[in-house]
């Protein structure tokens, strides 16, 4: 329990930087004015696939930092964290009233995917058991 709570702790922080990532990526672009939905889904969709690789990164860090003993520890961060991701970007976008450009934009699934894989690869990278 102790270890899902740290897990839990973690995924907070997780979460805060890849907001902090989602921002500076976009800086070079800009947010163009009076988006329409179908303007929207493509801007959301820019956003999280420049932000996939340093998610990855984030989260591949995070289960080198915090020691994933085993293989088995490392999927439990990567589901938990993933599943944590997951929640706050719907409770983000039920807020903002825009559910279906979040959810629509095959970026989002991808950048879940990049937070997933983060422990994994450590797991595999460390060959742990």
């Amino acid at each position: 329990m102790k270890a899902i709570s740290k897990d839990i702790l973690l995924g907070f922080g997780i979460f805060v930087i890849i907001m902090i990532l989602e921002f500076l990526v976009t800086l070079p672009f800009g947010e163009p004015a009076n988006l329409e939905v179908g303007e929207l889904g493509k801007f959301l969709n820019r956003e999280f696939l420049l932000t996939v690789v340093p998610a990855a990164i984030v989260t591949y860090l995070f289960a080198r930092f915090s020691e994933a003993p085993t293989i088995v520890s490392a999927y439990r961060k990567s589901i938990i964290w993933t599943l944590m991701t997951l929640a706050f970007y719907a409770i983000i976008a039920v807020g903002n009233d825009n559910v279906g450009p979040v959810f629509g934009s095959y970026g989002f699934y991808v950048l879940l995917a990049g937070i997933f894989a983060g422990p994994i690869l450590y797991a595999k990278m460390e060959r742990l058991e």
